[in-house]
């Protein structure tokens, strides 16, 4: 279901009464969530009298259950007044004050620039029955292939290399991710198993994170795992961490690389690069560069 009602946030920062009933929308990915989720718990502290209800998507639940900031999850009324969380349509993106949690900020009333904290309610630890069935040794890798746009991902022949390397290393190499992921020969298989809540606490147990810009990087963001970002069409001084390493492709050869993903072209999110394998710029970076970063972190 999507909510159409009043959004009082698309241009300017709101002015919201004392205790006033402000229902949350919750729009984008699970990195997303965990952006908003960081959000509302600043605002909270900022003011803890003002609670917001959250639009309900079964997908978010285990993000925003028994968040401090949430006091009740279900279906807004017609006349709702509504935050929609779609930072990308509210401000121009950019780096610094015009990164989404500092956009998002300001769509919840808060002085920006403010420290960016992303937040899951609850007690993050690994799950019991996943610590005993993975095979640890001494040092572990946890690599993250897939996102929703094709143009963030990297070939899997290159993977497959990169992976390779790492496991004639005596590292073990875990993927994880949706179960229709392709898996990547040689890797200890979680695709479809864990749940977000699972894999933030995997995290933590976890020596290294390969993955593109995904919802695997905002993960090891908040369990503080160290963690290699490669990025192509999006830029990590908008999206990344400074925690992370971010390797950025090269992108001089590309036609397409000023309207490629962006709020402007949205299509384009789930359509593949038009310059084919050889041309898309995820495929340009050499794994080697890759494999040296992980021995420098390991």
């Amino acid at each position: 279901m999507e909510y159409t009602n009043q959004d009082l946030t698309k241009h300017s920062a709101p002015e919201f009464g004392k205790n006033e009933e402000i229902w949350v929308n919750p729009v984008g990915g699970y990195g997303d969530m965990l952006v908003v989720s960081g959000v509302l718990k600043l605002a909270f502290e900022n003011n803890p009298t003002q609670k917001y209800k959250l639009a309900r998507r079964t997908r978010y639940l285990t993000i925003f259950k028994e968040h401090p900031a949430i006091d009740y999850i279900g279906f807004p009324p017609k006349e709702a007044r509504i935050i929609r969380t779609d930072y990308w349509a509210k401000e121009k993106l950019g780096s610094g004050n015009q990164r989404p949690f500092q956009i998002l900020a300001r769509a919840f009333g808060l002085k920006t620039p403010v420290e960016e904290r992303l937040y899951l309610p609850g007690k993050i630890d690994i799950d019991k029955s996943l610590d005993e069935i993975i095979p640890w040794k001494k040092k572990n890798i946890v690599i993250a292939p897939a996102s929703d746009s094709p143009r963030k991902m990297i070939s899997p022949a290159k993977w497959e290399s990169l992976t390779g390397k790492l496991i004639k290393k005596n590292f073990l190499v875990i993927q994880v991710g949706r179960l229709y992921d392709r898996h990547i020969k040689g890797t200890y298989s979680l695709l479809g198993i864990t749940k977000p809540k699972q894999l933030i606490g995997l995290l933590k147990k976890i020596d290294l994170v390969i993955t593109v810009d995904n919802f695997i990087m905002h993960a090891a963001n908040l369990s503080k795992a160290p963690a290699i970002v490669v990025f192509g069409p999006t830029e990590p001084e908008i999206y990344g961490y400074a925690d992370q390493i971010s390797l950025q492709v090269p992108l001089d050869h590309c036609q397409y690389k000023a309207k490629c993903l962006g709020p402007e072209y949205p299509d384009n999110y789930s359509s593949a690069c038009p310059l084919g394998f050889q041309g898309h710029c995820m495929n340009k970076i050499p794994e080697e560069n890759i494999y040296e970063k992980a021995l420098q972190q390991l």
